[in-house]
């Protein structure tokens, strides 16, 4: 399956929620999917275009937008095509569904996400912190409004 392949069957299976998907090269494509689809859109993903391997979840803090974007790349075992899939999210309150019933290794990639962005994943299994410490949780490390950020020391910028 190639890339134009898969955008040509996102695009008629879900016209309303998927926008702006192209072609990278010949194996990445990218596409925005609608908040309230990701989830239904990586069933079919993975169902019907052998989308199987979910490489990460990750998120991108856009405060001049005011909006954060969580991030999704997929992989298949079967063809050689990675897909970017990107969801627009309010920053004052971003909440998408949790794919860890789809791709059970979503499970750590939400829960880092989620402490470092404060993307919450609904129905996540146990949203609970990864990496900071419990007394950090609610902060957002990484979104650029956090007191710090970027941290300018001669160690980060090597």
């Amino acid at each position: 399956m190639d890339a134009r392949t898969i955008i040509e069957s996102l695009t008629g299976k879900f016209p309303e929620a998927i926008s702006e998907a192209g072609i990278e090269s010949p194996i990445r494509i990218r596409a925005y999917v609608d908040k309230d689809k990701a989830k239904e859109v990586c069933e079919y993903l993975k169902g019907s275009l052998q989308f199987d391997h979910l490489c990460s979840v990750s998120g991108v803090d856009y405060p001049q937008r005011d909006e954060l974007e969580a991030v999704y790349h997929i992989a298949s075992y079967d063809h050689p095509v990675v897909l970017m899939l990107k969801a627009r999210l309010p920053r004052d309150s971003p909440e998408i569904e949790s794919v860890v019933s789809v791709y059970w290794n979503a499970n750590w990639y939400e829960r880092e996400t989620y402490e470092l962005y404060g993307i919450f994943f609904k129905d996540h299994p146990e949203l609970k912190p990864l990496v900071l410490p419990d007394d950090m949780l609610g902060e957002w490390p990484l979104r650029k409004d956090y007191e710090g950020f970027p941290n300018r020391t001669a160690r980060n910028l090597v």
